[in-house]
């Protein structure tokens, strides 16, 4: 994304020099406040390397390895390198429309013969083209300049044209429209479609999938990923100069556990369940992308459970084959009354429990306070609304764990 840097040209010869790099790799292990104390005269700039190098050693590990330069802010709004690389494009030119700290476009070219990458902010082009030498990217050429005026002058064919644009103004406040975003690939688009066979749009994982086919049209596919059960990514592919592509596909994606694909059709063809009909010997909780593209129920409903809304909970007597979220083995379902539920909790000895909730109108603290439980613990229970009912869904022991490992 462009204009993240707030790194100074002369910040960023220091971190270039040798004697800086050496310090910072024989402190890369220190706590980075007690390195501070013996890193010489910019002790501050170094710390804070070895700070944000530590915190990249998970989401960044290429760049842990390779001891790149990071501006905390890039790092801070840049892709993870697990969602970067769980794009599955490929061809022989692409353009990164928002190179940024660059994380998508080292991604992009391992599977791309050449990518070009913009960056209109000088010092994180610089940024860029240090970090792409040290890992040895040497397929990408960085171009300081804008994405308006690259693609206006740019009289190629690219195979794929990706954009990531910055979700922040300059008062550094959120931005979730997509025409508000820099750049404004909406007003772009028009000229995208001449010059690139594919264009994928990032937005932000706070982006209404609907929205997507208000602005676009009903060609596009939007793809939702998450990772670690939270949604990452949400992502437009619209189709350029020559790509035919089926209209309006919906796909969720969770990183290492596979991806469903839906028409737009299957999810209007959808009605909420009425049989809710226990004992049920799973609840089960979709992935966090399938409830992000309104297909939750859909995808409830075809592994066979019962589905009582979109954004409610399935309930299984036996456990779905592949099933692309948590299933949690049911001990009991029961009436939520907190009264009730206080004396079976002091009749059983659960004095904490773990608590999940969705179609409820009480927060997690109310329910404990409610029932007379403390959150935490090994035990869980769900609490949602079927039917217009409200109910408290008992999962045994081993339900935690069993929903870990699925």
């Amino acid at each position: 994304m462009p204009d993240i840097c707030l790194m100074t040209e002369q910040e960023l010869d220091i971190l270039a020099q040798d004697s800086s790099r050496e310090l910072i790799e024989r402190h890369i292990g220190e706590d980075p406040a007690r390195a501070a104390l013996r890193l010489g005269p910019h002790a501050a700039l170094l710390s804070t390397q070895i700070k944000y190098l530590q915190r990249a050693k998970t989401k960044l590990p290429s760049y842990h390895r390779a001891r790149c330069i990071i501006p905390p802010l890039a790092f801070e709004q840049a892709s993870s390198e697990a969602a970067a690389e769980a794009k599955t494009y490929e061809g022989g030119l692409c353009i990164d429309l928002t190179c940024g700290l660059g994380v998508d476009s080292l991604m992009l070219s391992r599977r791309f013969r050449r990518v070009v990458s913009l960056e209109r902010d000088p010092v994180l082009a610089l940024v860029a083209r240090y970090n792409f030498e040290r890992l040895e990217a040497r397929n990408i050429e960085v171009i300081c300049t804008s994405a308006e005026t690259f693609v206006a002058e740019f009289a190629g064919t690219a195979d794929l044209i990706y954009a990531d644009p910055a979700r922040r103004d300059g008062a550094n406040r959120r931005l979730v429209r997509l025409e508000e975003c820099s750049p404004d690939v909406r007003s772009l688009m028009p000229r995208l479609r001449q010059i690139a066979r594919r264009i994928v749009v990032k937005a932000s994982p706070l982006f209404d999938t609907d929205e997507a086919f208000a602005l676009f049209g009903g060609e596009v596919s939007v793809e939702a990923v998450s990772l670690h059960g939270e949604c990452k990514e949400l992502l437009i592919d619209l189709p350029g100069t020559d790509r035919p592509e089926a209209p309006g596909l919906l796909r969720a994606t969770a990183i290492g556990r596979g991806t469903r694909t839906f028409h737009p059709e299957q999810l209007r063809d959808g009605k909420p369940d009425a049989g809710f009909d226990p004992p049920y010997g799973f609840l089960l909780v979709p992935d966090v992308s399938l409830y992000k593209i309104r297909a939750a129920r859909c995808y409830l409903q075809s592994a066979g459970a019962f589905a009582a809304s979109e954004t409610g909970y399935g309930f299984a007597r036996h456990l779905p084959d592949d099933f692309l979220g948590h299933a949690y083995p049911i001990e009991e379902i029961v009436p939520y009354r907190p009264k009730a539920l206080k004396t079976l909790f002091r009749t059983r000895g659960i004095e904490r429990l773990n608590l999940l909730k969705r179609d409820f109108p009480l927060d997690a603290e109310q329910i404990a306070r409610a029932t007379g439980i403390r959150q935490g613990g090994n035990g869980m229970a769900a609490f949602t609304t079927v039917n217009g009912q409200r109910i408290a869904v008992i999962l045994s022991e081993e339900g935690r764990e069993r929903g870990r490992r699925l």
